[in-house]
């Protein structure tokens, strides 16, 4: 039997570019592919899989009124960010480490998106639970068996938590302005993807 690779993930569209564009460039390992860790271990039955590859971001049950913010909020918000003009505006006159002041500026920016991000996310529902949920049943049930996280939307404060918690690795998925273009762009990343994955498994 081939290596099994795992894959976990709550999103129809991320089974579609698993399943037909980084797959059939893998005809060394057998892919099993489930929503949940629950329908994994159904899939799997009596077999151990070489790794897991899991999602990060998904619905959180617990947020039981999910909503997605108004756009009203949401542009009152981002009135109040930082600006372009605000990281330019005096930098000339800055004594001292001009680069690092320029930086900082330009990270406010950032932030302040980074922050309204994660508010969108938790009233609709989304956060890392789900993945870090998979992570610790895969490492109750499959001990010793890899498990990283492939995601498209995870943040600094992400990575910290998935590497408290235990992850072998981070990708991320590749992202176009299309899906034909996300499609295109998983094809052309899947060798790399692979040779990473392949990496993981045996060391």
């Amino acid at each position: 039997m081939n290596p099994i690779i795992c894959f976990i993930d709550d999103s129809k569209f991320e089974h579609e570019l698993v399943r037909n564009e980084i797959a059939p460039c893998a005809p060394r390992f057998q892919f099993v592919q489930a929503y949940t860790f629950d329908e994994a271990r159904s899939l799997l039955q009596n077999a151990v899989p070489a790794l897991f590859l899991l999602d990060l971001w998904g619905q959180d049950d617990t947020v039981t009124r999910p909503k997605i913010t108004a756009m009203e909020d949401v542009l009152e918000k981002i009135a109040d960010f930082p600006t372009p003009a605000d990281v330019y505006a005096g930098l000339n006159d800055v004594k001292g480490d001009v680069n690092n002041e320029y930086l900082k500026r330009f990270f406010a920016i950032v932030d302040s998106w980074r922050t309204l991000f994660e508010s969108v996310c938790h009233k609709v529902g989304q956060n890392r639970k789900y993945g870090l949920s998979n992570l610790q049943q895969a490492r109750k049930v499959y001990p010793g068996v890899p498990a990283v996280f492939y995601t498209r939307k995870s943040l600094i404060s992400d990575a910290v938590a998935m590497f408290k918690a235990g992850a072998d690795g981070l990708f991320i998925k590749p992202s176009g302005k299309t899906d034909d273009e996300t499609h295109r762009l998983t094809r052309e990343n899947a060798l790399f993807l692979l040779k990473d994955l392949e990496r993981i498994m045996v060391s």
